[in-house]
């Protein structure tokens, strides 16, 4: 399992730029889930979803629709098998690159700095007004937080950054 896991992000590591699938703790997800106020039906996109978690409690936690987009081939493994049966959620093995976000009504990342910056110019020029971004440990350039988040405990208390775009 740990070769596959090491193999698994070789690849992907193109894409990635040498962001690691690692899952997002039930307490992140927790605080975050409290910090947002979706409504049903409204569109939460995961970018980088590894095992599919955020995407399995948007959809239980507030009847939305929950879209991931990953391409390391083990976690896109592992997140459709969590998620099947879910018909809210979709998980694709896809570079969010190319992907028009424009739908979305929250998107949620965990990815490396180096990406921040391009990621920051892809959300301003494609989110709706109002639409809300969180990013689990590294700011998004070019926006200011509305609110930063520090779920607790020591393992947990990495800043989650809550934007409006």
């Amino acid at each position: 399992m740990k070769m596959a896991y090491v193999l698994c992000t070789a690849l992907a590591l193109p894409v990635t730029q040498g962001a690691l699938y690692v899952s997002t703790s039930r307490v992140k997800i927790k605080a975050i889930m409290d910090a947002l106020q979706m409504k049903p039906g409204q569109v939460l996109v995961d970018l980088g979803c590894g095992d599919g978690r955020v995407l399995r409690r948007a959809s239980k936690y507030f009847n939305a629709r929950a879209i991931g987009y990953e391409v390391n081939l083990l976690a896109y493994i592992k997140a459709r098998m969590l998620c099947l049966g879910r018909k809210r959620v979709i998980v694709e093995r896809k570079n969010f690159w190319p992907v028009d976000l424009s739908n979305a009504d929250v998107v949620f990342c965990y990815l490396f700095p180096d990406v921040m910056r391009k990621l920051s110019d892809k959300l301003k020029t494609e989110l709706k007004p109002g639409a809300v971004i969180v990013s689990c440990n590294f700011v998004l350039p070019g926006f200011t937080p509305a609110r930063i988040l520090r779920p607790g405990g020591t393992l947990n208390n990495d800043p989650l950054y809550v934007y409006q775009a």
